[in-house]
């Protein structure tokens, strides 16, 4: 026998409704999730998009007049100035990339103003650009402005040791000793042992007229501790050849002028003679003796403003050794310059480019020389006399140069 159970109608519609509420809340929950995750979604894009950049406009100025602006010309250090005007400055190369540059004005120094602090003769380049120019001062040995295209000297006396006690010293002895120093490799060392000025000078030439020894222990502050007599300067730098081909020093010193260009003495001339040891002021003799590194008599040269001492008691400016250089390549200077006796002094050092010999001549008919120099430095004779602390009364000196000499730019 079988039994049958069925549902009462109430309870069957009971079911019938519960049935449509849960489908109902489960399409009401599946739609909310939908929803929720698609909100999650559209936040989370909104909250790592990246932001393009803002652009920037750039701002263009309105167009304004301005004045010309003249063409830039580079000027050359290895190469002769176009003018032979003493006032001279450095031209300026500007680079031009968005337009029109005014430049300042220049103020270009005038022969007194060249003559400014120290020495005659030039500053130099300084700091990388011309400098100053030349100063007034005690005279043609140099400033306390070091730097820029210059040649630094150093003072020795030689009567008294490093630590001021007297050496005995006499002229022989003293010219002993220069001839030992130039003779032996110039040392630094080697003069070690005498009293050193604690004042360096700077030098862009050498160019001294006739006056008294008393001037260089002025120039470097030691007149107070040091006689004028048996003192020997010395001046050192590195020089860059203006050009290829070749040279030789000329000039001429009181008591003493010799040069050593990498590492060699190329030029040795004044009233006395170092490397020989004789004297060759008032002494013709002597003077015909002397030969260069091949063999050949020294040449001299007079000039109508020179002077009585150095065209007939010293013959005149002297010629060196020829030496041959590379342009753009830097060689080792060396100077010296000594009074022995005390006295009368002074120097000039000029350099005869050989493959093209000068074309200016002096009225006695010897040729005008270029200036050894390192800058566009030059020497105002009578500025040097007006400096001077113990001028020589009725006597000067004044050799000429050519205004056109190359730059033999220090390093």
């Amino acid at each position: 026998m079988s039994l049958h159970i069925e549902m009462i109608p109430a309870a069957e519609a009971e079911m019938k409704r519960a049935y449509r509420r849960d489908r109902l809340a489960s399409i009401a929950v599946s739609l909310t999730c939908c929803f929720l995750g698609g909100l999650a979604l559209y936040l989370t894009v909104k909250l790592f998009e990246i932001s393009e950049p803002a652009m920037l406009q750039p701002y263009v100025a309105p167009p304004v007049e301005k004045p010309p602006v003249p063409r830039p010309v580079v000027k050359d250090l290895s190469a002769r100035q176009s003018s032979p005007s003493p006032n001279l400055a450095p031209n300026i190369l500007v680079s031009v990339n968005t337009g029109a540059v005014v430049m300042p004005a220049v103020d270009i120094p005038t022969d007194n103003d060249l003559f400014g602090q120290g020495l005659s003769i030039g500053e130099g380049i300084g700091t990388g650009t011309l400098g100053d120019g030349i100063g007034t001062g005690p005279g043609g040995l140099g400033t306390e402005e070091a730097g820029g295209s210059t040649m630094e000297g150093s003072f020795y006396d030689l009567k008294q040791t490093a630590s001021g006690a007297p050496t005995g010293m006499n002229p022989d002895t003293c010219k002993k000793i220069l001839q030992e120093f130039v003779t032996t490799g110039w040392s630094k060392s080697f003069l070690s042992k005498y009293y050193m000025a604690p004042t360096k000078l700077y030098t862009s030439c050498f160019y001294m007229p006739v006056s008294k020894a008393a001037e260089a222990p002025y120039a470097y502050k030691v007149e107070d501790k040091v006689k004028p007599s048996m003192w020997v300067a010395i001046y050192r730098g590195r020089v860059v050849a203006p050009k290829s081909g070749r040279f030789r020093f000329v000039g001429y010193g009181d008591d003493a002028l010799v040069v050593r260009f990498n590492g060699k003495n190329v030029f040795d001339y004044g009233w006395e003679h170092i490397t020989s040891g004789k004297m060759m002021g008032g002494q013709p003799g002597n003077r015909a003796e002397l030969k260069d590194d091949k063999g050949e008599p020294r040449k001299f040269y007079k000039y109508t403003k020179a002077g009585h001492d150095w065209n007939e008691s010293a013959g005149g400016m002297c010629s060196g050794d020829v030496f041959t250089v590379e342009a753009g390549k830097s060689y080792p200077v060396e100077v010296l310059i000594s009074e022995i006796p005390g006295g009368k002094f002074g120097f000039v050092l000029l350099i005869e480019d050989v493959d093209s010999p000068p074309t200016q001549k002096d009225a006695t008919g010897s040729p005008i020389f270029q200036l050894f120099r390192t800058n566009f430095a030059e020497p105002n004779v009578d500025e040097l006399y007006k400096n001077m602390k113990e001028p020589l009364p009725g006597e000067r000196s004044e050799v000429p140069y050519d205004k056109d000499s190359l730059i033999w730019q220090s390093v």
